[in-house]
């Protein structure tokens, strides 16, 4: 050890993406900084996938797809102190180095999460080797139960994979908490054998639902998808190119008998092509010049009031300026959307053919229950061909991508109690999941098996829209008295939010308890308070105690996040990045400390 200096001991728990940029921002910063001094890291992580986490283990299977195009996929920020690695490389360079293996991958398509992870755990290992050789690391792979403060240190307990002993690490200084998801959808359903709380990983979750039976799903969104995949294409079938570009399903003998997908909306997603080559839109109407007359109270925005008048401009805006070139016109935008409108109502008189642009429509898209099967399908099939067509020429595709390009400065407004407590109640509940649904969606080729299976008889939309439950030897789903489904299985098709007031989960729990995380409020005076669920956290991502006194000893990055922030759920390097901060603040606490040891020890 270096004369004069103590050992300073971080842990980081959690090594998915969020704890993987925090190491390579520390690593950076300790490589960058001129004085040297002893570091132990201490890593966490529920598997020995360490880098990738479990959404990304390389392990798991090759058919469940990004939603993300892989131009955009790069572990390195670009930005100071450099990485330590010697030669930082995107995933698109990556995958030119394994150009063998991934023949068909490039900037421009959609890699498996399992390719993905490989390429955040082959990144994990260049860190440990590049790492200064003052700093020594230690690997635990298990959950972690429960955090202790110990007067200027923390004990961290976490329960061993492999024999599932209790075990501790003491004396911590720091600890960066990046664990993902910290409870399940449903607890009370845990104990049920017919009910799958959470898909992943999907070989060993799903392999109780028995050939020939009968399953619900609840949620129609990404997961559902990977779901379905894994009942299926998991299942030894496979899927057949057709002229024109559809699929065919192909069956293996070995699926469920039939799947009743079902959901609030009963709504799939919007799936999307390529958008790594295409400009990025610059808002017109929802952007700071339009806020600038627009005076918040207390600092906070009417979601529905303030902020969706305008998004909504933008997207008529950006609707009937491709249907304008369509027909080789152009739309003339103006501050003053009277002037935008006035063209749009010449545009229809001109186009009676041309159905009217609905905001509220698109964002809901009405499907009438009357032959909700196949209706549900032809809503599909309509929303992979304008996907194909692109956002470049097709009105419905560059509509449904427009939210991606606004969501940064939404977040910026949102952020850290932004809305109104009751408005941002309502724009989680009424608007949050629709958003997503219309930008987010899977990959063209993913819907496209989902239409295939559907046709080949295995998935039935029925009972999409809002279903009652009830639940006795089997699960029944009921849209009418008359029109009731049965299921053997229940699989919940969701991805958990955190909810610290209705299941925290046993680390999230334990540290409520002991008062070193609080809800978060949001407060308003004279209105309701709104609880969403997530810690209470500064800009820096402390936690805050009832006085909003910040521990500077832990720091909270992605999901616990979510409620403070929007759209934590990417591998984005920037969207609420908060390891940037931690690494480069405990980088200088550290200099500060031994600093002060050594100037000590001269007396």
């Amino acid at each position: 050890m270096i004369e004069n200096t103590i050992l300073k001991k971080i842990a980081i728990v959690g090594l998915g993406p969020k704890g993987l940029y925090g190491l390579e921002r520390l690593l950076a910063n300790i490589a960058n900084s001129k004085k040297k001094y002893p570091v132990e890291i201490h890593l966490f992580n529920k598997t020995a996938s360490f880098g990738a986490g479990d959404i990304y283990n390389p392990e798991q299977p090759s058919y469940l797809l990004m939603n993300y195009v892989n131009g955009y996929i790069n572990m390195w920020p670009d930005q100071d102190p450099k990485p330590a690695v010697p030669l930082p490389k995107s995933f698109v360079g990556w995958l030119l180095d394994h150009k063998d293996e991934f023949p068909e991958d490039n900037a421009n398509t959609f890699s498996s999460r399992a390719t993905v992870g490989r390429y955040l755990s082959e990144g994990f290992e260049a860190l440990l080797q590049a790492a200064p050789k003052e700093v020594s690391f230690v690997k635990h792979i298990g959950d972690v139960i429960d955090i202790q403060n110990e007067g200027e240190t923390y004990t961290l307990f976490y329960r061993e994979s492999r024999d599932r002993s209790t075990q501790e690490v003491n004396d911590l200084h720091n600890i960066l908490i990046a664990t993902g998801h910290p409870c399940v959808n449903d607890p009370e359903s845990l104990s049920q054998t017919n009910h799958v709380d959470f898909i992943y990983p999907v070989k060993q979750r799903l392999e109780r639902i028995s050939t020939g039976s009968k399953v619900a799903i609840k949620g129609m969104g990404l997961t559902f998808i990977d779901a379905i995949l894994a009942l299926t294409e998991g299942r030894n079938g496979r899927f057949k190119k057709n002229e024109g570009g559809s699929l065919t399903y192909i069956k293996s003998g070995l699926e469920p008998e039939i799947i009743y997908p079902f959901s609030k909306s009963g709504l799939m997603m919007i799936p999307r092509g390529n958008t790594f080559d295409n400009p990025s839109h610059k808002p017109f109407y929802f952007s700071k010049e339009s806020l600038e007359f627009i005076e918040p109270l207390d600092g906070k925005y009417d979601f529905e009031r303030e902020l969706l008048p305008l998004i909504e401009l933008e997207y008529r805006a950006v609707f009937y300026g491709k249907k304008f070139k369509e027909k080789g016109l152009e739309l003339l935008l103006s501050r003053d959307f009277t002037e935008v409108e006035f063209q749009i109502e010449n545009f229809h008189k001109e186009h009676p053919d041309v159905g009217r642009f609905s905001f509220q429509d698109f964002l809901e898209e009405p499907i009438s229950d009357n032959n909700l099967h196949e209706n549900t399908l032809e809503s599909a099939r309509n929303s992979i061909l304008e996907a194909e067509i692109g956002v470049k020429t097709s009105p419905f595709a560059a509509t449904a991508d427009l939210w991606r390009h606004l969501s940064d400065f939404f977040n910026e407004l949102y952020k850290f109690g932004g809305l109104k407590p009751q408005s941002q109640k309502i724009f989680l509940e009424k608007y949050a999941g629709h958003l997503n649904r219309i930008s987010y969606g899977p990959p063209i080729k993913n819907m496209k098996k989902i239409l295939a299976v559907a046709e080949a008889g295995l998935i039935d939309f029925s009972y999409s829209q809002n279903p009652e439950i009830t639940e006795a030897d089997k699960f029944s789903l009921g849209i009418r008295a008359d029109d009731i489904a049965h299921a053997d299985y229940l699989v919940d098709a969701r991805i958990p939010k955190i909810q610290l007031h209705r299941c925290a989960g046993e680390l999230f729990g334990n540290m409520l308890e002991k008062q070193l995380i609080h809800p978060y409020v949001n407060r308003q005076e004279g209105r309701l308070d709104y609880r969403p669920g997530c810690l209470s956290i500064n800009e820096k991502g402390q936690p805050l105690d009832d006085t909003r006194f910040a521990n500077e000893s832990l720091t909270f990055v992605g999901t616990p996040s979510e409620g403070l922030t929007y759209d934590n759920d990417t591998l984005s390097r920037k969207r609420n990045d908060f390891v940037s901060g931690w690494a480069k603040d405990l980088t200088e606490n550290i200099l500060s400390l031994q600093t002060e040891t050594q100037f000590n020890s001269n007396f």
